[in-house]
């Protein structure tokens, strides 16, 4: 609803009001002429054409209310209908009962101040214009000279009423917009939250809520039920909460889904029995931001110490061969250096592999024809790895194109060949390297025929450090990872009855 046609409920309530009085006048001009005698106020005349017009009256007044109780028309096209309705009967069972010297023409009084709850300065003054009007034209048919002043000071209470009404209806207008604005703002902003937002009233009932909560509970939260029906979990919390026996902080389970979800209660008013905010949060969203934050300090620290590393090995290494020169061909000597250039090395892959883990976000993306790419590819790691050829076999689409940083990939496919490698069973055509479109992503699978990962392993495999093998560091499949991430793409190790499959999913090259 806009501001332009925005009406509060208090309008409303007034338009029923003055609707109630018309049923109450209505009855009354039905009734009146029956007790003319009595009723010194009404003079004696057509008691059928009065008693007629009152229940046409009657018939008007139950008409708007069924209009009302439909609410399908505009609040100020109904007012206008209300009022210039209420001048013409008035005024002509005014005339019919003996003209304005009966002070019928005070009825009109509560009409007219409800033509103040127009918006419009100029619509709130015409119906108290047509009202005068009509007081002026009831007395020249009447023909008595002496009431014309009366009709006129009536007519002056017609605009005072009117003026007054539009004034306090005016403020109460502006505040009523004002609340809606900020009401509209308010519910905007919950439904933006991250996280979930859930309004209670003193009894448990749902108040108000936005969708991420919905989303996050697995629970339908619509209509103003009790917590009860929508989550046990919840409602016991907020039970024990209320009691005062319960804390304000509780962790519960998800009804359809397997997250932990954080809940924090606040009161909304000083008593806990005013109602309560529930702030719902994804448990697993905040422990992946933290895991998230320490890897990225960690990894921080360990490529300064990596870079601090690198020159004593270097000159370990250096002490190592020069011992080895220096001491010819003793045995014993012999075997000791190579233990310590074995170990210099390892320890020298370990900080290659920190290092490449901290360049992770630097990435240039560009689009990398795999027909092409993995073939020079296969054989550079073949000549560097020390690999039988015919060991990996490829299957690769002709069109397929991935969006991806070059050196980024070769070191995903590097550390997931080398695993293969080592895992496989040796014959030829044991490691099986495709390429394939699907629909906007690119899929490279590597399968190897060596034993098949146990399912409980499987969502290890990717840990920085875990290794099942002793000669491994525990980082290649954990850099092949965030190398993926890096660059919008995952890896993943797929279930398989029998050996071993990794697949890469990245995005297709437009």
């Amino acid at each position: 609803m806009t501001g332009a046609d925005f009406m509060p409920d208090s309008f409303w309530r007034s338009l029923r009001q003055l609707n109630a009085y018309r049923l109450f006048v209505a009855v009354f001009f039905i009734v009146a002429p029956l007790y003319a005698d009595h009723l010194h106020f009404i003079a004696p005349g057509p008691a059928a054409p009065m008693a007629l017009l009152g229940g046409i009256y009657l018939v008007v007044a139950l008409a708007f209310l069924v209009v009302l109780v439909a609410g399908r028309a505009g609040f100020e096209r109904q007012l206008r209908l209300h009022l210039f309705s209420d001048i013409a009967v008035i005024t002509l069972y005014m005339h019919l009962g003996g003209g304005n010297g009966n002070g019928l023409g005070l009825l009109l009084t509560v009409p007219m101040a409800a033509a103040g709850l127009q918006p419009n300065g100029r619509q709130a003054v015409l119906p108290p214009a047509v009202a005068s009007l009509a007081m002026l034209a009831e007395q020249g048919l009447a023909g008595a000279g002496d009431g014309y002043l009366r009709a006129a000071l009536l007519s002056t209470g017609f605009f005072a009423v009117a003026a007054l009404s539009h004034i306090l209806a005016k403020g109460t207008l502006g505040s009523a917009r004002e609340a809606a604005d900020l009401s509209r703002i308010n519910a905007k902003v919950i439904q933006d939250l991250p996280y979930g937002i859930l309004v209670l009233s003193g009894d448990g009932r749902v108040l108000q809520h936005n969708e991420q909560a919905a989303h996050l509970t697995g629970c339908d939260l619509a209509g103003d039920q009790p917590l009860a029906t929508s989550h046990a979990g919840l409602a016991s919390t907020w039970r024990d909460w209320l009691r005062g026996d319960g804390p304000d902080t509780a962790v519960l389970a998800a009804v359809d889904t397997q997250c932990r979800l954080r809940c924090r209660l606040l009161g909304l008013g000083p008593e806990r029995r005013d109602g309560a905010v529930v702030i719902i949060e994804d448990m697993s969203e905040l422990e992946h931001e933290a895991t998230r934050m320490k890897l990225a300090a960690l990894g921080r620290l360990t490529a300064n110490l990596a870079h601090e590393i690198r020159n004593p090995l270097s000159a370990i290494r250096h002490a190592a061969q020069l011992l080895a020169e220096d001491r010819g061909g003793e045995a014993e000597a012999a075997r000791l250096t190579r233990i310590i250039e074995d170990n210099v090395g390892r320890l020298n892959h370990l900080v290659e592999d920190v290092l490449v883990l901290s360049r992770r976000d630097r990435q240039v993306r560009e689009a990398i024809r795999l027909a092409g790419y993995l073939p020079d590819f296969v054989r550079q790691f073949q000549l560097g790895e020390a690999v039988a050829p015919g060991i990996i076999r490829l299957e690769v689409e002709e069109e397929v194109v991935l969006s991806c940083d070059r050196l980024h990939l070769d070191q995903i496919l590097w550390n997931l060949c080398r695993n293969a490698c080592r895992y496989c069973s040796g014959r030829p055509g044991s490691v099986l390297l495709s390429a394939k479109t699907v629909g906007d992503a690119v899929w490279v699978d590597l399968y190897n025929d060596g034993p098949a990962v146990p399912a409980e392993l499987r969502h290890r495999l990717f840990e920085p450090f875990f290794t099942t093998g002793r000669a491994g560091t525990g980082l290649g499949l954990y850099i092949a990872r965030e190398l993926a991430e890096a660059n919008g793409g995952q890896l993943r190790c797929l279930e398989e009855a029998e050996g071993a499959r990794f697949r890469l999913a990245a995005a297709r090259a437009r």
